[in-house]
């Protein structure tokens, strides 16, 4: 497997672009970082799902191309993702994913029954966070009944 310093690079490119204080202060601290990282941490810097997506996208690329080392994702804070970046984050995050923040994002219905088929489908997820968000009481029902089945996995809604 290769060293992540690429998905590093990759990511910190997006967040410049993006080129608010936050994004251009975490864009630093990653490429500062010369070991590969196990964690990726996006909290709270006013993401779009249009970035959430160019995200995902590219740890989708470094997973197909095994250099995917990053087990712990978060965007949680972000309330601007909803349900366009929850399904971008469905249908491109990795399966080695063990834990991931989605706190506040402003999800509703729609991208949390894509993050449910994705969480169902991911053998190494063992943390999801998801309060804060939109989701009716059927969907609620719904991870609830996952998470009674699936005691490996802690899904916190």
């Amino acid at each position: 497997m290769k060293n992540n310093n690429s998905i590093q690079t990759k990511v910190a490119a997006i967040l410049r672009e993006i080129a608010n204080e936050k994004c251009l202060a975490k864009a630093e601290i990653l490429t500062q970082t010369s070991s590969p990282i196990h964690s990726l941490h996006l909290r709270d810097l006013a993401l779009q799902p249009s970035d959430v997506t160019a995200i995902a996208t590219c740890l989708k690329q470094a997973d197909e191309s095994n250099e995917q080392f990053i087990q712990s994702i978060s965007f949680s804070y972000n309330p601007l993702l909803g349900d366009s970046g929850a399904i971008a984050l469905a249908n491109n995050l990795p399966k080695s994913i063990s834990e991931l923040g989605l706190v506040n994002c402003g999800i509703n219905d729609l991208g949390g029954l894509e993050i449910l088929r994705w969480i169902k489908n991911s053998p190494q997820l063992r943390m999801i966070c998801m309060e804060q968000n939109n989701f009716s009481d059927q969907l609620k029902l719904e991870f609830k009944k996952f998470s009674s089945k699936e005691d490996q996995t802690l899904v916190i809604y």
